[in-house]
C-alpha cells in the first residue's frame, strides 16, 4: 500500500475536490494543548498541519463543504474551500467541527462567522457538541439541520 500526501487540493472525482492544507485564517480556532501527537521520542502539541476538507460545487446552489473533525477550524475550512475554489456562494458545511468543550466565546465567534458567509443549510456532525449545535439552532433556525445517525443527503442542481 502507498500513501501519498495531498498538500494542494486535489480533484478526487469530477466536480470534487480535496482542499489541501487548510489556510489558519482565524485568531481564534486553534488546535487545544491537550491534542499531543509522538514524533519520534516526544509529544508535541498537534496542530494537524495535514487535515483536509471536501469540496464540491453544486451547479446554480454553490459550494458544499464538508469538513472531517475540523481541527483546523470549521470557519477556516469554509473559508479556504472559498478561496481556493473561487466561489463564495456556499450551499452547505457539514461535518464534525471540533467544538466541544470549547469556551462559549469560541462558540459565538465561530457561529458568527458561518452566518456571515451565509451557507443555505449549516449540519454539524459529530464532535461539534451540544452547546455549539444548539447556539447553530438558535441563530440560525431556517439554515440549520440536525444530524442523526443514518441521514442522507443528496445535494442536486
Amino acid at each position: 500500500m502507498k500513501i501519498v500526501e495531498v498538500r494542494n487540493p486535489t480533484p478526487i472525482v469530477p466536480g470534487a475536490y480535496l482542499t489541501g492544507n487548510i489556510e489558519r485564517v482565524t485568531d481564534y480556532e486553534k488546535s487545544p494543548p491537550a491534542m499531543q501527537v509522538q514524533r519520534g521520542e516526544r509529544m508535541e502539541h498537534d496542530t494537524f498541519p495535514g487535515e483536509q476538507g471536501l469540496m464540491f460545487n453544486v451547479r446554480g446552489k454553490g459550494l458544499v463543504v464538508i469538513t472531517s473533525c475540523a481541527h483546523a477550524g470549521v470557519v477556516n475550512t469554509t473559508r479556504h474551500a472559498q478561496k481556493v475554489s473561487g466561489l463564495q456562494k456556499v450551499h452547505a458545511v457539514m461535518g464534525g467541527m471540533h467544538l466541544t468543550g470549547v469556551s462559549p466565546d469560541i462558540i459565538q465567534r465561530t457561529v458568527s462567522d458561518i452566518k456571515a458567509i451565509g451557507p443555505d443549510r449549516i449540519i454539524p456532525m459529530h464532535c461539534t457538541g451540544f452547546e455549539t449545535i444548539a447556539s447553530f439552532s438558535r441563530e440560525m433556525p431556517g439554515q440549520f439541520f440536525y444530524n442523526t445517525v443514518g441521514t442522507e443527503y443528496t445535494f442536486a442542481a
